[in-house]
């Protein structure tokens, strides 16, 4: 067999490799279209990653810290969100326009350019909210892979401690689920959010200068309503949404404990009764869901309900009025326009106030993940660990996985370049938690570890890792082939 079959594995799985596709090869029918995209695909730099195995000093995560670094490109896009909502809400005003000088005076020139105009104003709306879209879908996409990398960078720097107290599913669920959730608070929610704030402010205006009256009556019995609708609203979303990233969580780490304990659920007959533990699991997601549609239930329709009545509420006070002489045909269909349009943005922000909440339980989830510090971290005053030349010692070392529970209490221990030496003992007795504390995956709470009389508390942690070899008792082989593994800590080392 020759080497690439050997290190490489079927030819359709190397040649997927190579091309960066996942872990299977790909149909004959589709390969012409794969070869076509990846020609299309734009060359990507090299990446130079700056990582330290000191805890950074970023600020907590909080949607204000991080949109800052993002300051300018926001700014940017309020502008724009500013000339779309601009050329949105012209049409009511030039409606008032073209039915008070153009149908009642029987002008035809100002309705041609009445008509003219707004065709204008549609064409720019258009084109300024295809800008907007695509600029902000980039900053948004900017955003994430700055918050990922935020996340990623943070688990690879947390101690082995803390993985062995968190579930692998639910720190999937933070990078998946709920960065998504972010996603979509950025890419739709916030700059949708500016544009129906925006619009609403622009039509209250509008509104107070076609009839202050009219507007007043319409603010007092819309806006007090909604608000205290919004509060109540706020109040119990939070809670639900809140509950249910805990509970994605918890099927996203059934799930992976599952297909990672397969071969053992299989041996064991617990097919039956795993589909029964995930059932009640996916069921308290499901309720946690269903929570927080309820609340929704009631909040739409209710804010539905009071758009219904204001409308009423103009068309029996607004009617008179024109009767009477003091508001024009045309001002009464613009202000029955805008109050159209006045509803909306509030519908609006509504369902935009559903996403924000999920977005912020996200938030909170992730900075409670990034809050975790390193148990093993690198001193200020590190240095470079010398060649080893292979002394250990132990002086007086006690060590537990919990405070309350030691492994090793008081172990002295001196091992000779050279040496070899072999632990016995019952399971839990210790054995492989003195190679950890050699490694430095743990530092003990009472004594000292040192190789070559240099304590591993301060020398630099790469310095310490290129020179010693752990094998594990439980090995774990990364996707790719033999060689891949077997140069894991090399992957430029020649095949020799």
């Amino acid at each position: 067999m020759g080497w690439g079959g050997y290190f490489g594995g079927p030819q359709a799985q190397s040649a997927a490799r190579d091309a960066g596709l996942p872990h299977a090869g790909v149909p004959g029918n589709l390969r012409v279209q794969v070869e076509e995209v990846l020609r299309k695909e734009p060359e990507y730099p090299p990446v130079d990653v700056d990582f330290s195995h000191r805890q950074p000093a970023d600020p907590p995560l909080t949607l204000r810290t991080l949109l800052w670094p993002f300051r300018r490109q926001l700014a940017i896009a309020l502008l724009l969100v500013v000339i779309e909502s601009a050329m949105m809400q012209t049409g009511p005003l030039l409606a008032q326009i073209g039915i008070d000088h153009g149908v009642r005076s029987g002008n035809l020139q100002v309705l041609l350019l009445v008509a003219a105009v707004f065709l204008s104003t549609v064409v720019a709306h258009a084109f300024s909210s295809s800008l907007r879209i695509r600029y902000t879908g980039k900053l948004g996409e900017r955003l994430m892979y700055a918050l990922r990398m935020r996340v990623f960078s943070h688990y690879q720097r947390l101690s082995l401690d803390f993985f062995t107290r968190e579930k692998a599913g639910v720190l999937m669920t933070r990078m998946t689920s709920d960065i998504e959730a972010l996603t979509v608070l950025f890419q739709e929610g916030l700059v949708n959010f500016a544009v129906q704030t925006l619009v609403l402010a622009v039509i209250t205006g509008v509104l107070f200068y076609l009839n202050p009256l009219l507007a007043v009556l319409t603010l007092v019995i819309v806006v007090p309503g909604t608000f205290v609708l919004s509060i109540w609203f706020r109040r119990v979303s939070n809670l639900y949404y809140g509950l249910v990233r805990d509970r994605i969580a918890d099927v996203l780490a059934d799930l992976q404990e599952s297909l990672a304990g397969i071969r053992v659920i299989t041996a064991h007959n617990r097919r039956r009764h795993n589909i029964v533990h995930h059932n009640n699991v996916v069921g308290r997601h499901k309720d946690a869901n269903l929570a927080g549609v309820r609340a929704a239930s009631i909040y739409a329709p209710t804010t539905e309900a009071i758009v219904i009545i204001g409308q009423a509420i103009l068309v029996v006070i607004g009617g008179p009025m024109v009767i009477n002489g003091s508001l024009t045909p045309g001002e009464l269909t613009a202000f029955v326009l805008y109050l159209t349009f006045f509803f909306a943005p509030i519908q609006q922000l509504v369902q935009l106030y559903n996403g924000y909440q999920q977005g912020q339980a996200s938030a909170k989830k992730l900075r409670e993940v990034l809050m975790n510090e390193p148990s093993v971290v690198e001193a200020p005053d590190a240095v470079e660990l010398p060649p080893i030349e292979g002394e250990i010692t132990l002086d007086q070392v006690s060590f537990g996985y919990e405070d309350d529970t030691p492994v090793l209490h008081d172990v002295s221990l001196r091992l000779a370049p050279g040496e070899s030496l072999a632990v016995v003992g019952p399971t839990g007795a210790g054995k492989s938690t003195v190679a950890k504390l050699i490694a430095r995956f743990y530092d003990p709470q009472q004594g000292t570890v040192c190789i070559d009389g240099h304590d591993l508390r301060t020398v630099t942690l790469p310095s310490l890792r290129r020179q010693l070899g752990v094998v594990p008792q439980e090995p774990f082989l990364f996707y790719g082939s033999i060689r891949d593994n077997v140069a894991f800590a090399r992957p430029e080392a020649s095949m020799a």
